[in-house]
């Protein structure tokens, strides 16, 4: 499936497909930050037996999170309360502490917890002296766990290792899921003419997402803005070469707007999400002189946006307040009939209640097949199971950590708080957010 021609060519997409230091908030800076907790009064926290074993384990999800340096001593403190969930957490912070901590990131037992499991891996390229080596045989092990194969890839170029390029380019047109979402993050490090033939091919042989960021690298490489159309990029990569010319075309200071855009953040893939607000507030006007409320512009946009789709896209629409409403249980193919349930769905829904923003996104992450995730919210979490923002952040990194979802989100006329956190929401997880005031 190719999306419509003019899908992902403006310069401001382009920005989105490169390294997560260059993907920029849509519509302006909010001046704000996320408010996070010392690294001094978590690790203080973290070893401290006196402390509620709670504490201690926020303490350690934190630390896995901000990605510091970390002693031994400090994390094997609490390696009898690491279970569950936190276990990929520490699994990190072992990570974090250097070789020493190799025997005891190989002394985990991971084997039923996927995302502990490749955090050691991770671990054990970057330190053990053959780290190379369990990289690629890993990577070359079609029966290893996908997300044991991204960890050892991201490890490689993490370390810098000339091999991380190299198996990028071969297995792009060999992998699918969250493995291929990795290898194209290892190209957009560093992208140049040698990609050129490998990124045509990945739009010949895939569609979706992954064409579509082939196309914003292509676009960035070489400042041509075709659309997704591989024999069109074909043609004039064939014809520099036969003429001799670098494949380069001036920047003209025009570009296409996307034309596939929900409230302008830019959609790339067929397997999406969108994560809308329902609390009390999105009952206020929005200000301009349509007499919409801020519920209402955010239904008519997806209802407008829906025909627009690929007809082969899959995708769920949740609202959230104090709890969640899903319209599906799972990602659901769109159709015509689809969309008219859609629709109604979407214009019985009446705002009351909280924000409930962790428990949505968690929702969103549920769906199995997920790609990406558009969030939006006119304010900041009130209720729920999470509500500092920076809890968020790292839960959710924690689960994104090795899957590549996309998370976009919209700030529907949101105060500054809010604003800090959804811009670092989208900014870490592959996004851009678009502020609507």
């Amino acid at each position: 499936m190719s999306l419509p021609g003019s899908v992902l060519v403006a310069a401001t997409l382009i920005a989105t497909s490169l390294l997560p230091s260059s993907l920029l908030a849509q519509g302006g800076r909010t001046g704000r930050r996320v408010s996070e907790p010392s690294h001094q009064t978590l690790v203080a926290q973290l070893r401290d037996p006196k402390q509620d074993g709670e504490v201690r384990m926020r303490s350690l999800s934190m630390l896995a999170y901000l990605g510091r340096p970390l002693k031994l001593k400090d994390v094997s403190s609490v390696h009898h309360l690491a279970r569950g969930i936190f276990l990929a957490d520490y699994a990190r912070c072992l990570g974090l502490c250097g070789a020493e901590a190799l025997p005891e990131l190989k002394k985990l037992r991971v084997k039923r917890d996927v995302d502990a499991a490749a955090e050691v891996m991770y671990a054990r390229v970057r330190l053990e002296t053959d780290g190379v080596a369990l990289a690629l045989t890993t990577l070359r092990n079609r029966n290893a766990k996908d997300l044991l194969r991204v960890a050892a890839l991201r490890a490689l170029a993490d370390s810098g290792s000339p091999f991380a390029v190299v198996e990028a380019l071969r297995r792009l047109e060999m992998e699918t899921g969250a493995l291929l979402f990795e290898c194209l993050a290892i190209l957009r490090r560093k992208p140049n003419d040698d990609q050129i033939p490998y990124l045509i091919d990945l739009m010949t042989t895939s569609k979706g997402r992954p064409a579509n960021e082939a196309v914003a690298m292509l676009q960035h490489i070489t400042g041509y803005r075709i659309a997704n159309d591989p024999r069109t990029w074909k043609y004039f990569y064939l014809k520099h070469k036969a003429d001799g010319t670098p494949f380069r075309r001036e920047a003209d200071g025009t570009s296409e707007e996307s034309s596939l855009s929900y409230m302008g953040v830019p959609i790339f893939s067929d397997r999406i999400a969108f994560v809308l607000d329902s609390s009390s507030s999105m009952n206020e006007r929005m200000g301009d002189t349509s007499g919409d409320t801020r519920s209402i512009r955010a239904v008519n946009e997806l209802l407008h946006l829906l025909p627009r789709l690929p007809e082969e896209a899959h995708l769920n629409v949740l609202f959230f307040d104090g709890d969640v409403s899903a319209f599906a249980e799972e990602l659901i193919p769109l159709d015509p009939e689809v969309q008219a349930a859609i629709s109604t769905f979407c214009k019985a829904n009446g705002p009351q209640g909280g924000t409930n923003i962790y428990a949505g996104l968690d929702s969103a992450f549920s769906q199995e097949g997920i790609e990406e995730i558009v969030l939006l919210t006119d304010g900041s979490p009130s209720v729920g199971e999470l509500i500092e923002p920076i809890d968020i952040l790292a839960r959710v990194a924690r689960y994104n950590r090795w899957r590549g979802v996309r998370v976009s989100a919209v700030s529907l006329r949101a105060p500054a708080n809010a604003q800090a956190f959804l811009n670092r929401l989208a900014r870490e997880n592959l996004g851009v957010c678009k502020v609507l005031r």
